[in-house]
């Protein structure tokens, strides 16, 4: 299934009055299509290509970048209570018409596409000055690297994951974790994630999952139990600005 929608016209005009397009257009135009795209079930497409000019595309596609708007995307879904199922993809890339509009297409897919198995050294600001696929005809020690090695090695070398920064619980002293995609544990034991000088707390009171792109707060059979806004939880998808109370100690989920 295939949803795309094109931002022309009046905001197109928009962008090229202001000038040249920034990435805070991308991260507010990314915003707008998640919600535009969200369904009857709050689902929403878990892979979002942005499509550029060959100039905006060149000027806009760092790796920093791209992981700011794969944050934005996730971030948007908490707000906006949606889900997504599958792993989400956000990709930059040059349009084929010469148009200064953002156009952005939005698909589900099962599985996302592989990358590009190639590495563009061409590009590399050092590539010129230390990369050289050539030997050096002085007579000094100077060492010129093989761009094929290198390029075989970084092909073979094992790939870190990105971690993400989507929301941060917090209490009252200011001790606070930030929220990405990994499991963290809350409860007096000390080798909690989140540690809790409470008596009333159990010492794994409570954990909090990333299902379907959203922190879920589970109660892990705590004495006491857990209690967002007030009410009594076994689990509980978080919103921004949800209170939870574990024992007698007062938490904040927000998101970032």
């Amino acid at each position: 299934m295939k949803l795309a929608n094109v931002i022309s016209g009046q905001i197109a005009n928009l962008f090229q009055r202001r000038g040249e397009i920034t990435p805070n257009d991308l991260i507010k135009a990314l915003e707008r299509e998640v919600v535009k795209q969200k369904s009857d079930g709050n689902l929403v497409p878990n892979a979002y290509t942005i499509y550029l000019c060959e100039e905006d595309c060149h000027r806009l596609s760092a790796a920093r970048l791209i992981k700011e708007l794969h944050e934005t995307v996730e971030r948007k879904i908490i707000r906006e209570n949606c889900f997504m199922d599958g792993e989400l993809t956000v990709r930059i890339e040059k349009m084929s018409a010469g148009d200064d509009a953002i156009v952005i297409v939005a698909n589900y897919v099962d599985k996302p596409a592989p990358d590009d198995d190639t590495i563009d050294l061409e590009n590399d600001v050092l590539s010129h000055t230390l990369i050289e696929n050539r030997r050096s005809t002085d007579d000094d020690d100077t060492i010129v690297a093989d761009k094929k090695k290198i390029v075989e090695t970084m092909r073979t070398a094992p790939s870190r994951k990105i971690e993400y920064d989507l929301a941060v619980i917090s209490d009252l002293t200011r001790q606070e974790v930030v929220l990405g995609e990994r499991q963290i544990y809350l409860g007096r034991r000390k080798s909690n994630d989140f540690v809790l000088d409470d008596e009333n707390a159990s010492r794994i009171h409570a954990y909090i999952a990333y299902e379907r792109h959203r922190h879920v707060l589970y109660d892990a059979g705590s004495l006491n139990g857990t209690f967002v806004n007030d009410k009594p939880v076994s689990r509980r998808e978080l919103m921004d600005g949800d209170k939870i109370l574990i024992g007698n100690t007062a938490l904040t989920y927000k998101v970032l």
